[in-house]
């Protein structure tokens, strides 16, 4: 004999076991909240940045590459200026002083002297190659002219150089004088009028290597 099975009872209701039918027609549950982990606004896939992984630099598109300056404290100074003008004067000042020693002083009618010779002044004294003098300042302007030729602009250099050409001229025109004051006569040769002449062209190349400036 069968046992009829009887219906559910209220007591299954509120113990919650059971759940509640769904509603007539069929609805659909509400939507989830949007997930923000996922898409961003508006479900369209973000146009994002463009992505550098694998990517190099100056291609069509890419970033350029960046530049790379001087690191601070190290500042690239910019070439010396060229001072070969000015000490091709010291150089050839010097040089036309030292030929200018054996050449004449004096010529006196036939006989000539030069700066390595015995000059006789009124008050009796005998100078035994005055010309020596003048070797000495012409030996230093030559070193000070090729040093500034190679070396390139060195302010010190020139500042000594601008020194010496000016008490070379002194001397030249003191050489100038001895001829002149010779008691034996006669008249000054080409050799101490360039000691009066050379100088100027070392003292001109001395002051225009000085004037140079960095650009």
């Amino acid at each position: 004999m069968n046992t009829p099975v009887p219906p559910p009872s209220d007591s299954d209701d509120q113990g919650g076991s059971v759940p509640p039918p769904p509603p007539p027609g069929g609805a659909a549950p509400p939507p989830p909240p949007p997930g923000y982990g996922t898409q961003p606004y508006g479900g369209q896939p973000p146009a994002g940045p463009p992505q550098y992984a694998g990517q190099q630099y100056g291609q069509p598109g890419q970033p350029a590459q960046p530049g790379y300056g001087p690191a601070p404290g190290f500042e690239q100074k910019p070439p010396r200026p060229d001072v070969k003008v000015g000490a091709g004067l010291i150089v050839a000042g010097a040089v036309i002083m030292i030929i200018g020693i054996y050449l004449p002083w004096l010529d006196e009618g036939g006989e000539t002297r030069n700066g390595m010779d015995l000059f006789f002044t009124t008050d009796g004294d005998i100078l035994d190659g005055p010309g020596q003098a003048v070797l000495v300042f012409a030996v230093i302007l030559l070193g000070l002219g090729i040093a500034l030729f190679f070396a390139g602009r060195v302010l010190a250099v020139a500042i000594i150089a601008i020194v010496v050409a000016a008490i070379a001229e002194l001397v030249g025109l003191g050489m100038v004088g001895i001829a002149n004051e010779d008691v034996l006569g006669g008249d000054l040769g080409i050799g101490v009028i360039l000691q009066a002449i050379a100088p100027l062209a070392a003292l001109a190349g001395s002051i225009a290597a000085t004037a140079k400036r960095r650009r």
